[in-house]
């Protein structure tokens, strides 16, 4: 029986990464997107703001369906709620491609070019939302109890490859035709749909597990540091230029090459500390959760210094803690909420973070401050800090 155990194992560790690449698809669309779009405004002559508003479409869908298919995570297995997200992912991508190569060439008009954009975006946001709460729920199960954040930090890890190698896959795309990064998107859910059909699913939970998976009031400081996490790294994606022109002033083109950098080495910090922390499991999730909220702080303060050197420490610190925060209050949230709900609800409150972080973009660029979003986002690291201590306290008075 030992020996059976030790052969099986290594086999569920495995296992976990087709799912890490499969999630990780999510970051390529993303940054994919982002670098194809300059090009796609020229070609398809849609407005920036057009784009920019079909972009805010897919990502606001994910607020109704996450939850919805952490639900279905519950009551049908992971297996197929991937598969689906998946067929998704290559739909929605399909018709984008179709509806801007249709406006690139004219054989449409405006407003049905822009409409099979729109049908493109929304079929991404209504199940593109399930990919990473599904692979992370996947995981969980295969990997067993001792090897539960070992598995979120593999998922991880793909999410921040996924953002690392998205944009240099669609530049070097570009480079053959401006539709190319689509034609690469449409194809590689297909090829992940290939590899994880032949992967065991894992079964639906049976129906008392599934009535831990409604909301209780005692989820809510687990969702606030989701939110208030995603609310300050975005702030500081956001803050990197204004920052920059303390040292560069208007040099764009200088500025554009710094944030490339600084967002490079953010994937870096993410990938770091996701190999060398979580995936041995050193720390337990509160204390993993605790340390975030220091390392954010004091990156963000340093961010704040005109010293450039700083700025990069700063941004490596802040991403270095916030790679650890994500699987910390994920672990601590499952011990409330099964885990398929647990997934679906932290999307959720990923997305609110992002949505937070919109609103508050045009009254910080009101006040003409360079380092305006820096500080805001300062200001979400204390507030997810506050919301951490509230956690520990929870824990410590439930011993």
């Amino acid at each position: 029986m030992v020996a059976h155990d030790i052969t099986v194992m290594p086999k569920k560790s495995l296992t976990c990464w087709p799912l890490a690449l499969s999630a990780g698809l999510l970051g390529v669309g993303q940054n994919g997107l982002l670098v194809s779009i300059p090009v796609l405004v020229a070609q398809t002559h849609l407005s920036l703001s057009v784009w920019a508003a079909l972009l805010t479409l897919g990502s606001m869908l994910f607020l109704p369906s996450a939850p919805w298919w952490g639900k279905q995570i519950t009551r049908k297995g992971s297996k197929p709620v991937v598969l689906c997200a998946l067929l998704g992912y290559a739909s929605s991508f399909t018709l984008l491609g179709l509806g801007s190569a249709l406006l690139i060439t004219q054989l449409v008009t405006g407003a049905v070019g822009l409409g099979i954009l729109i049908i493109a975006r929304v079929i991404y946001g209504l199940t593109v939302s399930a990919m990473v709460p599904a692979c992370q729920t996947w995981a969980l199960q295969k990997a067993g109890e001792g090897q539960r954040m070992s598995a979120l930090a593999t998922i991880s890890s793909g999410l921040s490859c996924g953002r690392l190698l998205g944009p240099l896959c669609a530049a070097g795309m570009l480079m053959i035709h401006p539709l190319a990064p689509m034609g690469l998107l449409m194809i590689s859910p297909l090829l992940a749909l290939m590899v994880l059909l032949r992967l065991p699913g894992t079964p639906a939970q049976a129906l008392p597990e599934r009535n831990n998976a409604r909301l209780k009031l005692a989820c809510l400081p687990y969702l606030c540091c989701a939110l208030l996490l995603s609310a300050a790294v975005s702030l500081m994606q956001l803050g990197l230029s204004p920052a920059l022109a303390r040292q560069f002033s208007t040099n764009t083109a200088a500025i554009s090459h710094q944030v490339a950098w600084l967002l490079s080495l953010a994937a870096i910090a993410s990938l770091v500390a996701q190999f060398a922390l979580l995936r041995p499991q050193l720390l337990t999730p509160m204390t993993l959760l605790i340390s975030a909220g220091v390392l954010m702080m004091s990156g963000l303060a340093m961010m704040i210094s005109i010293q450039l050197w700083l700025f990069y420490l700063g941004c490596a610190l802040l991403s270095f803690g916030a790679a650890l925060a994500t699987p910390a209050y994920q672990l601590l949230l499952n011990d409330k909420l099964t885990d398929g709900s647990s997934a679906g609800w932290v999307a959720t409150s990923h997305t609110l973070g992002y949505g937070l972080c919109a609103l508050l973009v045009p009254w910080i660029a009101k006040t003409g401050i360079e380092t305006g979003f820096i500080m805001a986002a300062l200001a979400a690291a204390v507030l997810f800090s506050a919301a951490s201590g509230v956690i520990g306290c929870s824990h410590s008075s439930a011993r």
